[in-house]
């Protein structure tokens, strides 16, 4: 039973697809799916059925991820991430990424800024995991094959850095998301 839906807006391109599966990749009891012709209606319905917490849906502007609004099972937008830009997986490592099977924990930095915080929380209770803080990603070694880190740190101008590491052996695995803004609804 998922507990998050990933799909994308109807009109798409082959670069939000794969932001999508990279998406899907990485989080824990998470389901793919393509919308085609879905309206929200139908999207909600879907939501509903599945039992998830919700959807996530990738909006895209010139062919790239632009937002990920969290849609509720009610029909409401929980929140949106605006992002600047996404480095997806095979960008990151060149070689085909672990397969991942859960989630450690959803990790910021001490000095993290409030926003951030926020995020770290909603992505901790749609995910089920805890939120931790620590300075470095977490290597635990073969106790943590399969197992990520979702990592949120503040960048200098007010954005927010999304990435991934793996447990294993504390290695960056994307995908990699610069984000302007988190507006909750």
């Amino acid at each position: 039973m998922p507990t998050v839906l990933i799909t994308t807006s109807r009109n798409t391109s082959n670069r939000v697809r794969s932001f999508v599966r990279d998406l899907h990749s990485v989080l824990p009891r998470s389901e793919r799916f393509n919308r085609g012709g879905m309206n929200i209606k139908e999207l909600v319905a879907r939501i509903s059925q599945s039992d998830a917490k919700a959807a996530l849906v990738i909006t895209m502007f010139k062919g790239n991820p632009r937002t990920i609004q969290i849609l509720l099972p009610t029909g409401s937008i929980g929140a949106t991430l605006f992002l600047e830009s996404a480095i997806l997986r095979r960008e990151i490592i060149p070689d085909k990424g672990p397969r991942i099977s859960g989630a450690i924990s959803v990790c910021i930095e001490e000095n993290t800024s409030q926003q951030a915080r926020i995020l770290a929380d909603s992505l901790s209770e749609l995910l089920d995991v805890m939120v931790s803080e620590r300075t470095f990603p977490m290597c635990i070694g073969e106790k943590g094959r399969g197992q990520i880190e979702l990592w949120l740190s503040s960048l200098p101008n007010g954005k927010i850095l999304w990435t991934h590491y793996h447990a294993l052996d504390a290695k960056e695995i994307g995908p990699r998301m610069r984000i302007t803004k988190y507006e909750r609804s």
